[in-house]
């Protein structure tokens, strides 16, 4: 698991720009982002331990949100156009992969929302996934940012959720990077300037769970 090491400073600054705000459920969504298996097995591009220790965590965040009346949304990202496909066994983020596959030990329900993307950020202008015309349709006014990478994927999608106006929280032990140092030096941004920095735990007992 990263050792989390967020500056008292960089919280103190945070409070500044983003109060704290009572979560109302059902107005709140997670978004899980690409918790794929390039990501997370051993021998895979990008897997690493740190990806693999957050599975939990991130299982417990989003039952507590689906309990609650909240909003899960998987994304798994394509490197290709919607028409490109990967030959079996290839490893690479592309449909027909297993490297593309949701990791086999992350709980997916019927009622979460599955969104391809082929930006970093699903709510970025160019990404076409209709996640913010969705998120607005169901009254969502906070975003939850789970996943990988912390500074990557996860990064660019807490600021575009910032950008458009939505209240964002990234979880601090619910995201992974390939290192610690990269791990915290996105969360420290985040807090500073885009979004409140909390653990699963804090989250879990702000939702009611």
């Amino acid at each position: 698991m990263h050792k989390v090491d967020l500056p008292s400073y960089a919280v103190e600054r945070g409070l500044l720009m983003h109060p704290p705000r009572a979560l109302v459920p059902s107005q709140t969504a997670v978004v899980a982002i690409d918790f794929q298996r390039f990501f997370i097995d051993e021998g895979q591009p990008m897997g690493n331990p740190h990806a693999r220790d957050i599975l939990a965590n991130a299982n417990r965040l989003h039952g507590a949100v689906r309990a609650a009346g909240g909003l899960v949304v998987f994304t798994q990202h394509s490197i290709g156009p919607p028409e490109a496909r990967a030959d079996a066994g290839e490893s690479t983020l592309l449909p027909g992969s297993g490297s593309y596959d949701l990791h086999p030990d992350l709980v997916v329900d019927d009622r979460d929302l599955r969104i391809v993307k082929r930006q970093s950020s699903p709510l970025h202008p160019k990404a076409d996934t209709a996640l913010e015309s969705e998120l607005r349709a169901r009254g969502v006014d906070t975003v939850i940012v789970s996943g990988l990478v912390t500074n990557g994927c996860c990064d660019c999608t807490a600021r575009d959720a910032f950008q458009h106006g939505f209240n964002v929280i990234v979880v601090s032990d619910a995201t992974a990077a390939m290192t610690d140092a990269e791990h915290n030096a996105a969360l420290l941004n985040l807090e500073i300037y885009y979004a409140r920095v909390l653990s699963t735990s804090e989250l879990v007992q702000a939702l009611g769970s």
